[in-house]
């Protein structure tokens, strides 16, 4: 510790080497997603965008969506808006934040201090999600995250490495008072580590107000005190202790209490494995026979344009989902991944006509310099001179567009045309009744990948899925 440093400074100097190391994509990765919550009208699809930007993201959010924990009912969720939408916000929200520390953390090289946090704070957030559903609480989820989130500073101290974390960790063998210690050797305790990088990564935590804070208060105190008693041994005094305090909570005797803490271990655990972390599920005391030795810690495929399983998965989702009656836009957003991710385009988008302006413009947007394009994309549908775009809108047909081609007749010379960069591009009228109502496009531009026929037929047979949804939407409502 260096010598007349102040408390503060000395926290300020780990927020500063925390950044140093590039952990705060963690507090990246949840900006965005709280960003994307608070926009009322597109939450689901922001929220989907968000995550469908980061492949390995959107793998392991839809493996960790289709796991016991969060589907017991084992229906089929292969596209991160239907997830959204079936799971809700904050459930999605609540497994990005444990993927996003999974990624932090366990990239560099592992201790046990630092699995064993890990460990706890998936647990804790487990045991505390459970008992804040039992009590009614409006928003489990946010119990849940903030659980999580709670020893977030220990979790950074461990992974950082160096002489002070090697100190600590042999001091605390000792078996004194770990705060204590971490006074003593660091001039400051861990804890005030997780309040100040709450506050420097805008992480969320736990309201201190409210009518629903001191509730949630206990319920995370004692969710804590579960992740750190029963890995002493579900006979220990410390999980008696713990037993006998959620017997209160959940109204039961300490039998029932006892059988429904070994039954969120075993979650926990199960969790883990979910989110690809086999070392952190082993750490996780469940009473059963270990899962975390039946599981695997690879990704499955992202999906892509050879994958046909994944484009009839995506078919049968979108189509089952029409069986809903889900709102339009909410069709429109799943079409829209569907192609995305199931045809294995670059950049998706879908342009909507303004019936009063005339004007065709990008509404949604999936892919690289994806805001870009959505300023860009817009055209008039009258009054301008004819252009391959007008056509295809007035004919409410689809055409594979070359904007190299030969061009005798002036089809492409809207400025527009210049956002594909002379590569060719996916079009599909929107369209009910024989109106045309917009446009899906999309491309390969920025892999330069061919897009062939088979491409251009299950991007037609999955912009189908938009034009029957429409065609439904405007049956139910003559009904």
């Amino acid at each position: 510790m260096p010598r007349g440093a102040t408390e503060e400074r000395l926290i300020a100097r780990w927020v500063e080497k925390a950044n140093e190391q590039e952990l705060p994509v963690l507090s990246a990765t949840l900006g965005e997603i709280e960003k994307a919550l608070s926009n009322e009208e597109y939450s689901a699809f922001s929220l989907a965008r968000v995550i469908l930007q980061d492949p390995p993201l959107t793998s392991r959010v839809l493996r960790v969506a289709n796991s016991v924990f969060y589907n017991p009912g084992g229906r089929q969720i292969s596209m991160v808006s239907r997830a959204v939408i079936t799971l809700g916000f904050d459930a999605v929200r609540s497994i990005c934040t444990s993927i996003a520390i999974i990624e932090t953390f366990m990239k560099g090289p592992s201790r046990d201090r630092l699995l064993d946090e890990i460990a706890r704070a998936l647990h804790a957030a487990v045991v505390a999600r459970h008992l804040a559903r039992f009590r009614h609480d409006p928003a489990p989820e946010e119990v849940f995250v903030s659980t999580l989130l709670r020893r977030i500073g220990h979790v950074v101290f461990w992974s950082l490495g160096g002489d002070e974390v090697d100190a600590l960790d042999e001091a605390i063998k000792s078996g004194a008072d770990p705060e204590g210690l971490e006074v003593e050797t660091l001039g400051f305790a861990i804890r005030k580590l997780s309040q100040a990088l709450v506050v420097a990564w805008r992480l969320p935590a736990l309201v201190e107000s409210g009518p629903h804070a001191e509730s949630r208060r206990a319920m995370e105190d004692l969710a804590w005190m579960v992740a750190a008693e029963c890995p002493k041994g579900w006979a220990s005094a410390g999980v008696r202790r713990v037993v006998g305090d959620a017997a209160w909570i959940l109204s039961c005797d300490e039998a029932g209490a006892l059988a429904v803490l070994k039954k969120l271990a075993a979650e926990a655990a199960d969790y883990a494995l979910a989110l690809g972390s086999k070392d952190v599920a082993c750490r996780i005391p469940s009473p059963s026979a270990p899962s975390c030795v039946q599981g695997t810690e690879e990704d499955p495929s992202a999906m892509g344009e050879s994958d046909k399983d994944a484009e009839m998965q995506v078919l049968h989702e979108i189509t089952s989902i029409l069986l809903d009656r889900l709102d339009v836009n909410s069709i429109f957003q799943m079409v829209l991944e569907g192609i995305h991710r199931g045809v294995g385009m670059d950049r998706t988008a879908l342009a909507l006509l303004d019936p009063r302006s005339g004007e065709v413009r990008c509404r949604f947007a999936l892919g690289k310099h994806r805001r870009e394009f959505m300023e860009r994309f817009r055209f008039q549908l009258r009054g301008e001179k004819r252009h391959a775009l007008i056509e295809i809108v007035d004919a409410c047909s689809s055409q594979i567009l070359d904007p190299t081609a030969k061009d005798p007749d002036g089809a492409f010379w809207h400025p527009l045309y210049g956002l594909f960069e002379g590569e060719p591009f996916l079009v599909q009228a929107v369209s009910v009744g024989g109106r045309a109502l917009g446009v899906f496009v999309a491309d390969r531009h920025s892999t330069g990948r061919s897009l062939d026929r088979d491409a251009w037929d299950n991007f037609r047979l999955l912009c189908r899925q938009a034009d029957i949804a429409l065609a439904l939407a405007v049956a139910s409502r003559a009904a």
